[in-house]
């Protein structure tokens, strides 16, 4: 029989293994250029500041937007992307409103690393440029108080076309493309129906055109297509690295072997 004595001891081998790959091999991951820390207490949060979005107004409205990274677990562009940004587009189509009420699906997010750092958020042709990095599809999800099922949810202030400060989104997302998708596909984010995605997007906007606008362009070229401005917040979680999962398996194995020889002696004594 095995004592709970070789049962603790077994046991502590195997999770001091974790914590020790932990330790020795969570070190900085390198996409492409983008680099972060998957031990950082902040893994995995993604900020983008100053975003620019186009307008919408009913069902069917397709809303387009692009941006730049601000902040990848809290370090900054010349700490994550040195030389180069992490810019993103993105695309969300209507397909309810009912009051201050908006919710969009399908809808997705295209991540580029530019090694010429060119981005300038008043050239929307400086955005969707580079080497796609990361892609996110909408994850239709359940949000409380909104009627049905969607991708984003959005609360308005003011009117759909016109949103004022305080009007926000709330959307669910999956990594499915590009080098970086299989660092992120952690399902790690409730869906409200029972399910999980691999990000929650938290936003807030308002319209804000640019001085030099005097209307809305119809020129997904000019900056004045895009008069709301906002940011947003992504939050997931890193896939842990091979190397703490094949040591904390190797704890995991010698408590079974361990357990296994005991068990073969016991039966040797019977």
């Amino acid at each position: 029989m095995l004592k709970k004595k070789s049962i603790g001891i077994a046991l502590a081998c195997a999770l001091a293994l974790g914590a020790w790959s932990g330790s020795t091999f969570a070190t900085p991951t390198n996409v492409g250029g983008v680099v972060w820390d998957p031990s950082s207490p902040l893994d995995l949060t993604v900020q983008a500041l100053n975003f620019r979005e186009s307008s919408i107004s009913g069902v069917g409205n397709v809303l387009t937007g692009y941006g730049v990274i601000g902040s990848f677990n809290g370090t900054n562009e010349a700490t994550f992307c040195p030389g180069c940004n992490l810019n993103f587009t993105f695309q969300y189509t209507v397909s309810s409103i009912i009051g201050n009420q908006v919710e969009f699906s399908p809808g997705s997010i295209s991540f580029f690393v530019d090694n010429t750092s060119s981005f300038n958020v008043l050239n929307p042709a400086t955005a969707g440029i580079g080497t796609p990095w990361l892609t996110l599809s909408g994850h239709t999800g359940s949000l409380l108080g909104f009627a049905g099922t969607a991708q984003l949810f959005s609360t308005i202030v003011g009117t759909v076309a016109n949103p004022l400060t305080g009007s926000n989104g709330i959307g669910f997302l999956d990594a499915t493309g590009g080098p970086a998708a299989s660092y992120f596909q952690t399902h790690t984010q409730a869906d409200g129906l029972g399910g999980f995605a691999d990000f929650t997007l938290n936003s807030e906007f308002l319209f804000s055109a640019v001085r030099t606008c005097t209307g809305i362009s119809p020129d997904p070229a000019n900056i004045c297509h895009y008069p709301i401005t906002g940011t947003a917040t992504l939050i997931g979680r890193t896939v842990p690295e091979p190397g703490e999962m094949g040591l904390l398996g190797l704890g995991l194995a010698f408590l079974g072997l361990l357990v296994r020889r005991r068990g073969k002696e016991a039966d040797g004594r019977v």
